[in-house]
C-alpha cells in the first residue's frame, strides 16, 4: 500500500510542497483558507508527516509535548500553570520538549486544535483554561492523542485538573465575615469574555453572593465592580468605588493583580489597609507573598506539575486516574484585620 506523500497533498490543496511545510510547522506565514485547504487535503488523504525524519538534523529523538491556550498576557495565573508543567517536565522527562500554541478567539482555537491533531505536531497536548466541545473531545479520542486539562474548571466529561470556584469564591466570603465585616464589595472581570466563555470571575461571584446571600446581607450594586482582566481596569473601578458615600469595609477581589490594584486605588484615597479596608485576592502568586497579600491559594504551579505527571504516564501506556489538586487554601496574611478594629 502506497502512503500519501507531502506531494500528493500540495497537489491536492493546489499549493507548493513548500506551502504544506510552513503549514505542517505551524508557520504564521499562510493565509487562514491556504492553511484550510492544506488540512483538509491531509484529512482526505490521510497523510502522516514523518515527524522523526524532520528532527533527523538534531542527531537525537526529540518528541513534543503540545500546551495550548488563550492569548491572556494579563493572567499571571496561565504563567504559574505553565511553569509547573515545565518545571516537572524538566525534572522527570528530558525526552520532551514544550510547544506552545496560543490562540486569540474561539474559532481559531478549533481550527488550531484540529491542525494539532490532524499533522501529528504533538505526542500529547496540555489544554489549558479552555474547554472542549463534544465534538472536539471525539476528534482528540479518534487520533488517539493523550490529553489533559489544566483549567479555571472542574471537568467530569474529560480529563481535567481543575479547581472549584465557587467554593473558593464561599470561602474568601465567609471568612471576611468571620472577621466581623458585613459591607463586602466584589471586583472581578466582566461575567463571560467574549471569546473564550472564561467564567471564573462569574463562579467566584456567585460563591461570594451565596454567602452574604444566606447572612441576609444585600449587596449594592454599586459594590460589585466588574471591568476587563487587568491591573488599571481593576483600579479604575476601586477609584469609582472609593467615590461612592457607602464605603465597603472589606474587599473580595477575583485575582491577586486585582486586589493589589484595589490596595494601590484605596492608597490614592488615604485609605489605609488593613485599618480602614480588608482586602482578600485570589491565586496566592509569589508577589502576594512579598506584599502581605491575603489571598486564596489554587495551587497553580501543583496544577501543572499533575498535568504534566499524567500525561508521561499516559504516554507510556500506564492506565491511571486523573489526580486531583489539593484543596483550596485561605492563605491569611496583613492586608485583612477584624472589624471594628480592637481599640486600645
Amino acid at each position: 500500500m502506497t502512503h500519501p506523500t507531502i506531494r500528493d497533498v500540495a497537489q491536492r490543496a493546489g499549493v507548493g510542497i513548500g506551502t504544506v511545510s510552513r503549514v505542517l510547522n505551524n508557520s504564521p506565514r499562510v493565509t487562514a483558507s491556504t492553511r484550510r485547504a492544506v488540512l483538509d487535503a491531509i484529512a482526505i488523504l490521510g497523510y502522516k508527516p514523518n515527524t522523526l525524519a524532520r528532527q533527523l538534523p538534531r542527531k537525537m529523538r526529540i518528541r513534543n509535548i503540545g500546551v495550548i491556550t488563550q492569548l491572556f498576557v494579563s493572567y499571571r495565573s496561565f504563567a504559574e500553570r505553565l511553569r509547573g508543567v515545565q518545571l516537572a517536565l524538566n525534572e522527570i522527562d528530558h525526552s520532551y520538549e514544550l510547544v506552545l500554541f496560543n490562540v486569540r478567539s474561539m474559532p481559531h482555537y478549533d481550527e488550531r486544535l484540529r491542525s494539532i491533531i490532524q499533522t501529528g505536531q504533538v505526542e500529547g497536548l496540555i489544554i489549558i483554561d479552555l474547554d472542549l466541545t463534544g465534538e472536539q473531545h471525539e476528534l482528540l479520542l479518534a487520533h488517539n492523542l493523550p490529553f489533559v486539562g489544566v483549567n479555571h474548571f472542574q471537568n467530569r466529561e474529560w480529563p481535567c485538573i481543575g479547581t472549584d470556584n465557587l467554593h473558593g469564591g464561599r470561602m474568601a466570603t465567609e471568612y471576611l465575615l468571620s472577621l466581623g465585616h458585613r459591607k463586602i464589595a466584589y471586583v472581578g472581570d466582566e461575567f463571560v469574555d467574549v471569546f473564550y466563555a472564561f467564567n471564573t470571575s462569574y463562579e467566584r461571584y456567585t460563591g461570594f453572593s451565596q454567602v452574604m446571600e444566606a447572612h441576609g446581607l444585600r449587596v449594592p450594586d454599586h459594590h460589585i465592580c466588574l471591568a476587563p482582566h487587568d491591573y488599571d481596569a481593576a483600579r479604575a473601578s476601586a477609584l469609582e468605588l472609593f467615590r461612592q458615600p457607602d464605603l465597603p469595609t472589606a474587599i473580595f477581589a477575583m485575582s491577586d493583580m486585582q486586589a493589589l490594584a484595589c490596595i494601590a486605588a484605596a492608597e490614592e484615597c488615604g485609605l489605609r489597609v488593613p485599618d480602614d479596608l480588608s482586602i482578600i485576592g485570589y491565586d496566592d502568586l509569589e508577589i502576594s507573598y512579598h506584599t502581605r497579600l491575603t489571598t486564596m491559594r489554587q495551587h497553580l504551579l501543583e496544577s501543572g506539575r499533575l498535568a504534566i505527571d499524567y500525561l508521561l504516564k499516559r504516554l507510556s501506556g500506564e492506565n491511571c486516574p486523573v489526580p486531583l489538586l489539593p484543596p483550596i487554601e485561605l492563605i491569611a496574611r496583613q492586608t485583612t484585620r477584624p472589624y471594628p478594629p480592637v481599640k486600645g
